[in-house]
């Protein structure tokens, strides 16, 4: 033991008499550990039962379709529409429930904002908002401060009532027991219903600062427009399912009601609606693949450094080559050297990992 505290005095002395070294050291260790650390936090995240995304294991989705054409010279990509949700999703079976919410990332491409006002108060932020069914609130587990999410009644006739989030609540009315009061949603005034813990911004199927009835938007609700437009919109589905292993049921059931779907158009056909489970992406590889994307990663994040610090180390060491000859020279053996190497790598990394776990 007396050997191995010399060993550390050594060590540290090395280390205040290199200190370009040492420093070249720890920050390339410390670097290293932080980015290993956030692409382990981020797969976490994005794949992980997280509240309220408490059931990812079990969750589909269906966020886009094409709609094709019947002359075949033109194909529509896009969210799921409203008649097609309608006449398509709600009437699959096999799952236990499904929420239907607009697209994010559609909403974000076709720059729909949405502004909240107070009557009497004097600022209309630009607000993250998320148009959803009733069901919404069943799939996933908000946690509810003051008031309960608007129910299948007020879906269903279209009543103007919202959930808001804590921070959005005390930003507009300075409080965050709200209840019943109104806010104005781009002019529209709608009925404050419930108020729920803030989302975070990581969870991209439920975030955002305000969630209302889709059918309390006329521009949604337009039925009477054209076939693609009422077939192809702004929504998509997160059908959570009873069992993941229900997957292939809940495609075969879609499939058929897409089939009995298609018979009633008459200008094109809907192809190409597939639905996908979790998915976690690297760059853009899905989780099919993520765990060679995880891989690679690591060897560039580890391997490289690892290549760079070595080479260093090796210089360093040969600057000490004389110390080394004499201490043989002297019949230090080769594993008392080994060991004394160690302990000042093992010295100079330690402060570097925790530094690099702390920067994560």
């Amino acid at each position: 033991m007396t050997t191995i505290n010399l060993y550390f005095k050594q060590a540290w002395q090395l280390m205040k008499q290199n200190r370009f070294f040492s420093a070249v050291y720890i920050i390339g260790t410390g670097l290293a550990i932080s980015m290993v650390m956030v692409l382990a936090v981020v797969y976490h995240i994005r794949t992980a039962n997280i509240a309220p995304e408490v059931h990812r294991d079990r969750m589909a989705y269906m966020d886009q379709i094409s709609y094709v054409y019947n002359e075949g010279n033109s194909t529509w990509n896009s969210g799921l529409g409203i008649r097609y949700v309608k006449e398509v999703v709600q009437t699959l079976k096999t799952p236990e429930a499904v929420a239907i919410t607009t697209s994010p990332i559609f909403q974000f491409f076709q720059g729909n904002e949405m502004f909240a006002s107070v009557p009497g108060i004097d600022k209309q932020p630009n607000i993250i908002y998320m148009c959803c069914n009733a069901a919404f609130w069943q799939v996933y587990e908000f946690r509810f401060l003051y008031g309960k999410p608007f129910t299948e009644s007020d879906f269903e006739s279209g009543m103007r009532t919202a959930v808001l989030s804590r921070s959005m609540a005390r930003q507009l009315l300075g409080k965050e027991d709200v209840i019943g009061q109104t806010i104005q949603l781009n002019e529209v005034e709608y009925r404050i219903c419930g108020v729920v813990d803030d989302v975070s911004g990581t969870l991209e199927d439920t975030y955002a600062q305000v969630w209302i009835p889709y059918t309390s938007m006329s521009s949604m609700m337009n039925e009477s427009a054209s076939e693609r437009e009422v077939t192809v919109g702004k929504l998509q589905a997160n059908i959570l399912l009873h069992d993941k292993k229900d997957l292939p049921a809940v495609q075969a059931e879609l499939e058929e009601a897409i089939k009995r779907y298609n018979t009633t158009l008459v200008e094109g056909k809907v192809k190409n609606a597939i639905i996908q489970p979790t998915t976690f992406t690297i760059m853009g590889v899905s989780s099919s693949k993520a765990y060679g994307a995880i891989a690679l990663f690591l060897l560039l994040f580890l391997l490289v450094p690892a290549l760079n610090i070595s080479g260093l180390n090796a210089s360093h060491i040969q600057d000490r080559m004389e110390e080394i000859g004499i201490r043989k020279a002297f019949g230090a053996p080769r594993s008392t050297l080994f060991i004394q190497i160690f302990i000042e790598n093992l010295l100079l990394m330690f402060p570097g990992s925790v530094a690099g776990l702390l920067f994560s």
